[in-house]
């Protein structure tokens, strides 16, 4: 059984590194394919804030809005739903 967790006393069991892994897996196709001009910029974004020692779960809620509007576009109801759930439990 999985020990519950109230993300505002303790991230402990959030395992926010595996789900902020898993949903830049899942938004890889879109970078391979370019589905959107905003990933070139994203990516972009990503290597300026890894240069200044911020992690990829601050790069996603940097761009929050802004990914759930394109993730919406693209009907990746999916990655959406990831991206929501990391949201909810992580940030």
């Amino acid at each position: 059984m999985a020990e519950e967790f109230d993300r505002y006393v303790s991230f402990r069991n959030v395992e926010w590194e595996s789900r902020t892994a898993e949903v830049f897996g899942l938004l890889q196709i879109h970078f391979e394919t370019r589905s959107s001009p905003f990933w070139d910029y994203f990516l972009k974004q990503r290597s300026i804030a890894h240069a200044q020692g911020l992690d990829d779960l601050r790069v996603l809620h940097n761009f929050l809005p802004t990914l759930k509007d394109i993730l919406e576009d693209l009907k990746d109801a999916h990655t959406l739903h990831k991206l929501e759930e990391l949201e909810d439990r992580c940030m």
